[in-house]
C-alpha cells in the first residue's frame, strides 16, 4: 500500500492486490464460492419492461398499440368455454405504454376495457358491468384514490373489487391503498406472473362472495314466506282457543274454583304470549318486502303508545315508567315501531319478577337517546 499526499490538492491511496494463489498459506485456502449476481432482479424488470413495446411477443391482438389517450378494449378469445362469459375488467392508467401492455397481458384470459383516466373509469363503471377494477394511483384529473372513493360511495359499484397499482413500494404505500378500502396493492415494477395471480384470486373470492350473497337472498326469502305462511295458518286456531277461554271463564266465573280460575288465566296469558310471537313473524315477513320511508317521527309519542300497550295487557303490574319530553327522530316509522315494541317490551319482561320495576326512556349525555332498564 502506497500513499501519496500533496497539502491543498488531495491524498492518493494506492492498493496492490496479489492475483492468484501461491502466495497464501494452504491452511487459508478454502472452497470458492460463486457469488449470485444482485443485477438478477433488475434484469427481471428490465425484461418484464421489454414487453411495453409494440413488437413484444406477448402482443395478442393485431391491432397497432393504443399509444393514443382513448379507450381501448381486448376483443373475445375463442379459448373461453363456448356460452360462458368471461369476467370483465376495467383497466385505468394514463401511461399508453402499460396500459397496453397490461390489457394485452390480462386478455388472453379476460375481456379488458382500457380507459386512459378514473373520471374515465367512474363513468364506465357506472355504465357497464365488471368484475374487477385494476387503476393507476397517479393519474391527471381524477386519481386512482379519487376513482376508489367513487366506487365505494356508490351502490352500484361498493362491493366491486379494486387493485391499485403505484411506483411507491414499501409497507407504508401498500396500507395506505388498503385503508383507503382497496382490496389489493400491487408495486411497480411488478411481474406478469404476479399480476396474472393477484387478479385471479380476486375474481375467484368476487364469484365465492356473489354465491354466498345469492345463497342468503334465497334463503332470506325463503323465511319470509315460511314465517308469513306459518303466522297465517296459526291465527285461526289462536282465535279458536282465546274466544272459547275467554267465554269459559266469563260464563263460569262463578262455578270455578281458585285453582281452575288461575288455570284459564294462565292459558289466556300464554295466547297473548303466542300472539305476540305470531305479531312477530308477521313483522319479520313484512320487514323486506315493503319499500323504507324517511319521515319525522315522535319517538315520545311511539314510545308512550307501546306501553300503554303493555300496561293494558297486564294492568295488574307495577311499573314506573318515565319517556322524556320532545324525543324526535327521522326515519321508518314502521321499523322503529318495531324497534321500540321490541326494547320496551323486552324491558317490560325481564322486569316482570322485580317487584318496584323501573323503565326509563330518554336522552343520556350529549342528546344521545336511550332506554334504562333498573329496579326500583
Amino acid at each position: 500500500m502506497r500513499i501519496e499526499s500533496e497539502e491543498g490538492k488531495g491524498s492518493t491511496f494506492t492498493v496492490t492486490i496479489k492475483g492468484g494463489t501461491a502466495h497464501l498459506p494452504p491452511d487459508r485456502l478454502g472452497v470458492v464460492r460463486t457469488l449470485a449476481s444482485t443485477a438478477a432482479r433488475a434484469t427481471a424488470y428490465v425484461e418484464e419492461a421489454l414487453h411495453w413495446l409494440p413488437d413484444a411477443a406477448v402482443r395478442s391482438d393485431p391491432s397497432p398499440g393504443s399509444g393514443d389517450a382513448g379507450i381501448a378494449s381486448v376483443p373475445h378469445k375463442s379459448g373461453a368455454a363456448p356460452g360462458v362469459a368471461r369476467p370483465r375488467i376495467l383497466w385505468a392508467d394514463d401511461n399508453a405504454d402499460m396500459r397496453d401492455y397490461v390489457r394485452r397481458l390480462l386478455g388472453e384470459r379476460y375481456d379488458v376495457l382500457a380507459v386512459p383516466d378514473g373520471l374515465a373509469a367512474a363513468a364506465k363503471a357506472r355504465e357497464e358491468r365488471f368484475d374487477l377494477v385494476l387503476t393507476d394511483i397517479m393519474m391527471p384529473g381524477l386519481d386512482g384514490f379519487g376513482l376508489l372513493r367513487e366506487l365505494r360511495t356508490d351502490a352500484r359499484t361498493r362491493t366491486l373489487p379494486v387493485i391499485l397499482l403505484s411506483a411507491r413500494a414499501g409497507e407504508e404505500a401498500a396500507v395506505e391503498g388498503l385503508d383507503a378500502g382497496a382490496d389489493d396493492y400491487l408495486a411497480k415494477p411488478f411481474s406478469a406472473q404476479e399480476l396474472l395471480a393477484r387478479v385471479r384470486t380476486h375474481l375467484e373470492l368476487a364469484r365465492v362472495r356473489r354465491e354466498w350473497a345469492s345463497e342468503l337472498e334465497q334463503a332470506n326469502k325463503e323465511l319470509e314466506a315460511f314465517s308469513y305462511s306459518v303466522s297465517h295458518d296459526l291465527r285461526a286456531p289462536l282465535r279458536a282457543i282465546d274466544g272459547f277461554s275467554k267465554l269459559l271463564l266469563d260464563d263460569s266465573a262463578g262455578k270455578l274454583d281458585e285453582r281452575e280460575v288461575r288455570y284459564l288465566q294462565r292459558i289466556r296469558s300464554g295466547i297473548q304470549k303466542m300472539s305476540g310471537l305470531i305479531n312477530d313473524l308477521l313483522d319479520l315477513s313484512r320487514i323486506s318486502r315493503a319499500p323504507l320511508s324517511e319521515e319525522s317521527i315522535s319517538l315520545t309519542d311511539l314510545a308512550r303508545g307501546v306501553i300503554a300497550d303493555l300496561q293494558s295487557r297486564e294492568p295488574s303490574r307495577n311499573v314506573v315508567v318515565e319517556i322524556a319530553d320532545g324525543m324526535a327522530a327521522r326515519g321508518d316509522a314502521r321499523l322503529m315501531t318495531i324497534v321500540l315494541v321490541n326494547l320496551l317490551g323486552n324491558a317490560w319482561k325481564y322486569t316482570s319478577k322485580v317487584p318496584e320495576a323501573q323503565i326509563t326512556f330518554g336522552q343520556t349525555q350529549k342528546g344521545k337517546r336511550g332506554c334504562l332498564l333498573r329496579p326500583g
